[in-house]
């Protein structure tokens, strides 16, 4: 097991408490709301997840800290901006980093070029790519002791591209071959040491458009790009199975 001082969370909402919270009811109303993937993996909520008792970083490593720097809407662009770099530690204890990053680049570009020039779409992932290993060598710089795991981008929509959702933005079938591209840049990434790879994607097929009944549906109803309480709770699974097989704890 190492002996981690610091568990630095940083990306966007697949890691976050706001969806997960408002999914169990709880935005506000009763019980803890802090129950987004990094949330748990830090703490358990023994009320919601019974069977995680103990299997959190806070049980194995009393002493660890934790800071939560992911935030709704989080882009590559953003963990570039030099204004946002200043929240980010410099830190050379033994640090645990999750990143959840590259989901809403890829709305971004899909969004704006899903009916247009297949060229620069393609171009634009590329670009995302990029910036991608930038914000890589960002963390490696400010917290050079640190094991950081990857992941990879789920998809709600199962393959099909198509969102259960009635939103106007994505009325038609989304090219989802482009998340298929990035995921798999990230798995690349993930084969460099000191990068370690949660396949969110993998596990979370057939969650989504194709899963067949509610209690299987791993997403937030109203807007199925973001996770419920149980995908976070499962995003939060990945993470500890990653940490486990790898024997850091």
């Amino acid at each position: 097991m190492t002996d981690f001082d610091l568990y630095l969370a940083l990306g966007d909402s697949m890691s976050i408490d706001f969806y997960p919270a408002a999914d169990a009811g709880r935005d506000g109303n009763s019980g803890r709301d802090s129950i987004g993937a990094a949330a748990l993996l830090y703490e358990n909520d023994s009320t919601l997840f019974p069977y995680f008792v103990e299997r959190d970083l806070k049980s194995l490593l009393p002493s660890i800290k934790h800071t939560n720097l992911t935030f709704d809407g989080a882009t590559t662009f953003d963990f570039l901006d030099p204004d946002r770099l200043k929240s980010i530690p410099s830190y050379r204890g033994k640090t645990l980093v999750t990143l959840t990053l590259g989901g809403n680049d890829l709305l971004q570009v899909i969004g704006s070029k899903a009916r247009g020039n297949l060229v620069d779409l393609t171009k634009s992932v590329r670009e995302l790519a990029n910036r991608y290993e930038e914000v890589l060598t960002m963390i490696r710089k400010k917290l050079p002791n640190s094991v950081v795991i990857l992941t990879t981008v789920y998809d709600p929509t199962d393959g099909t591209g198509i969102l259960p959702t009635s939103s106007p933005l994505f009325e038609s079938a989304l090219p989802i071959e482009y998340l298929h591209t990035f995921n798999d840049f990230v798995r690349s990434c993930a084969a460099k040491s000191p990068f370690l790879l949660a396949d969110v994607h993998k596990h979370f097929d057939g969650h989504g458009a194709l899963c067949g009944a509610a209690e299987k549906f791993w997403y937030w109803k109203p807007s199925p790009i973001e996770p419920g309480y149980q995908g976070a709770s499962e995003i939060r699974r990945v993470w500890f199975d990653t940490l486990q097989a790898e024997k850091f704890i």
